[in-house]
């Protein structure tokens, strides 16, 4: 996906958007931004917002104050979709085009590292999934994915981001950190690929072997020491960051296939770290 593209944003009811509108446009309507902010590009990508007056003056209040880039707006008239059917650029749907992104460790692992080992696509957790982003990327790729967090609201959003995709996921609601068997539902290895991003909870490390398959795969991207020093600050608690090399000592015994130290946008190192469990 090209990051530096234009994101054409359609802000009008989905009601209206489905009886026409741009090729290539997203439908975000203006009242659901705050709960789908989720499905916006990055902030460095701009953004052009296309709806009728009302529909702007929200939409371009709530991203600025964000700091999204937004060029001037398009302005839905007659004369737009008038334009829009001469020139071969209108059409009828719910089509919608999507423009958020999986962290790229995850795409690097579908489009390199899945070929590269031979990696077969089978049932896939994701621990503190958030959003959903990551997991819809991989049931995208024809992984069968199950989403915990502790949050009914981001699993809402991970149903709802679910079913645009025309994706069934399934979502458990749980609190990670308080229970003494976390995740009693599933059996020993019950998984070909576990998946964890931005969070650390080291108490679960144990579980993670015992629930992946033998030759299953661990994919762990969260903060590293270091952050602290940022100009972001944090997180600084030790408690949420990664020693060097600290994953690979954890999961001795697993086949390393990366385990590298990569550096977000705002200079925070976290970890890239892809593993996969013996066969034996």
């Amino acid at each position: 996906m090209t990051t530096n593209a234009t994101a054409l944003i359609d802000c009008r009811p989905l009601t209206e958007y489905q009886l026409g509108h741009t090729v290539g446009a997203c439908s975000l309507p203006a009242q659901e931004l705050f709960a789908r902010l989720h499905e916006l590009p990055k902030r460095s990508q701009p953004l052009q917002l296309c709806g009728k007056s009302e529909d702007l003056r929200l939409a371009r209040a709530f991203l600025l104050e964000r700091g999204y880039k937004l060029l001037d707006d398009l302005v839905w008239t007659e004369h737009l979709v008038e334009h829009l059917q001469t020139t071969g650029q209108w059409e009828v749907g719910l089509q919608s085009k999507q423009w958020w992104q999986a962290a790229p460790l995850l795409q690097r692992f579908v489009q390199e590292f899945m070929p590269r080992y031979q990696i077969p696509m089978g049932r896939g957790l994701d621990l503190a999934c958030g959003a959903g982003r990551d997991l819809i990327y991989l049931a995208q790729h024809g992984w069968q994915m199950t989403g915990v967090d502790w949050s009914a609201d981001s699993l809402q959003r991970v149903q709802q981001l679910a079913m645009s995709q025309n994706l069934k996921i399934t979502t458990i609601l749980r609190d990670l950190e308080t229970e003494i068997k976390p995740l009693p539902e599933f059996s020993s290895g019950s998984f070909e690929l576990i998946c964890v991003a931005r969070y650390l909870h080291r108490p679960l490390f144990p579980l993670l072997p015992e629930l992946l398959k033998p030759s299953g795969i661990i994919i762990y991207q969260t903060f590293m020491q270091g952050c602290e020093q940022t100009a972001i600050g944090r997180p600084r608690n030790p408690k949420f960051l990664l020693a060097p090399h600290e994953l690979a000592e954890q999961f001795q015994g697993f086949e390393l296939l990366l385990d590298e130290i990569e550096i977000l946008e705002d200079g925070r190192p976290v970890s890239a770290f892809i593993a996969r469990k013996p066969w034996v």
